[in-house]
């Protein structure tokens, strides 16, 4: 058995870290991504706990303007719960 190059595995962790953080801020759970990357759910927790050290910015994208808000608004009255008006309150 021939062990791969350090070099080589450094990149594609790297790689994987990326893609991690890349389907978090896409609003994916941690056990959906390690579904996607057929990886454990431990790793990908570590993976993005390592990069919120790293000062890596883990905003979901939703989350920057109001229409992030209006969709989980909607999301939440489609499940059943109640969501909030834009006063605030709960309806």
């Amino acid at each position: 058995m021939v062990s791969e190059e350090r070099a080589e595995y450094e990149g594609r962790s790297r790689q994987r870290r990326d893609r991690i953080v890349e389907l978090h801020r896409q609003g994916l759970k941690g056990y959906e991504i390690a579904r996607e990357l057929s990886v454990s759910t431990g790793l990908v927790s570590i993976r993005l706990k390592e990069a919120r050290t790293a000062g890596v910015d883990l905003t979901p994208y939703a989350a920057a303007g109001e229409e992030g808000e209006q969709t989980k608004a909607a999301a939440s009255r489609e499940q059943g719960r109640p969501g909030r008006s834009s006063s605030g309150s709960t309806r």
